[in-house]
Formats: structure tokens, sequence, C-alpha cells
């Protein structure tokens, strides 16, 4: 009798292949081999349940692409049960310690390197507030645009580890500091 082509294919052993790497890859995407990196959803995480149903107990969607019933089926749905009406879901302790975390507002930490800084203040200095001139000016090296020289320049006054000390060089914060030698004197003389 002649095997057909397809059951041939399956009893094919492949060499380039290995299967302890194919095995190990396939544990690793087991539902008790899941890795919860927040310490939040750890709290609460059950190993023998899956990804899914983990985080439908914990009330947090687990595919943020999923579709959602439409409005129209909603509308239809309501029209034949009137008296019924939807409570929303109560939030678990999970959502709401996540949105708690959520709410918290971190400061900025950008910094541009000391040679931006450099190549940004000589260019304030040279040129003021004109982008364009800056953009022709041969220190240019990288051929910045007058967009994104403005965009610097605002990100760098907007930086006060960066604009307090290069207005303190060029004495336009004279008077702050005029301000702070007098609290000074006063309570080194108390």
């Amino acid at each position: 009798m002649v095997k057909l082509n397809r059951q041939r294919k399956r009893k094919k052993f492949k060499y380039t292949t290995d299967r302890q790497k194919v095995r190990q890859r396939a544990e690793k995407n087991l539902k008790f081999n899941v890795k919860v990196d927040c310490d939040i959803l750890k709290a609460s995480w059950d190993n023998r349940k899956s990804l899914k149903a983990n985080m439908s107990a914990l009330g947090v969607a687990a595919d943020p692409n999923s579709k959602v019933k439409s409005g129209k089926l909603k509308f239809v749905a309501m029209d034949l049960s009137e008296d019924v009406e939807e409570t929303p879901k109560e939030k678990t302790e999970a959502v709401q310690k996540l949105e708690k975390v959520a709410a918290v507002k971190k400061p900025p930490t950008f910094r541009f390197s000391l040679e931006q800084v450099k190549f940004i203040s000589s260019m304030m200095d040279k040129h003021k507030f004109n982008f364009k001139a800056m953009s022709r000016d041969p220190n240019n090296h990288y051929q910045e645009t007058p967009r994104n020289l403005q965009h610097k320049v605002r990100k760098f006054m907007s930086i006060p580890d960066h604009y307090v000390p290069y207005c303190r060089e060029r004495g336009l914060l004279e008077s702050v500091q005029l301000k702070d030698d007098a609290e000074q004197t006063n309570i080194s003389v108390e």
C-alpha cells in the first residue's frame, strides 16, 4: 500500500530541531510558570488558575485589544428586559491598589548631557531666541532645524537644574541671590 504524503511528513525526524529546547519553551508558557512582576498582582495570584482566569478574578483585563460587545446589542437586551438594571462592577482590592499607584505622578528625570548644555547655552548667548540664526550657525554640527532647536531650548528652560545655573552665570538671578544673602546675614547676626 502506498502511504499518503501527509502521513510520511508526520513521521519524519527533524535533525535541525532540538526537542529539549522545544519542550522547555512550551513549559515556559504553561499556566503554572507565569511570572508576575507586579507586587500587587503577585500577592493575590493563584498559580493553579490560567492567566485569563486570574486576571478576570482580579478585575484586570487580560487582553486590552479584545472586542467589547457593541452598544446595539445592549440596547436590544434592555428593551427585552426593562426591569433588569446593570449594576457597575465593584472594583477589587487589586484594581484599587493599582489605581492608587498609577495616580502618583513621578517627577521627570530627563537631563541634557554636559555637551548639550554647553551647546544650548552658547546658542542662547549668541542668538537669544532667534532659532533660524541658531540653525545656520557653524557650530550646529548636527544640522538641527529651527523647530528642533526651539524644542531643545524650551526643554532646557523647563529643567531648573540646567536653567538656574545658566541664569546665575549670566547675572539674571541677582535679585534672588541678594535676598538669599540678606537672609543668611540676618540668621548669622541673631
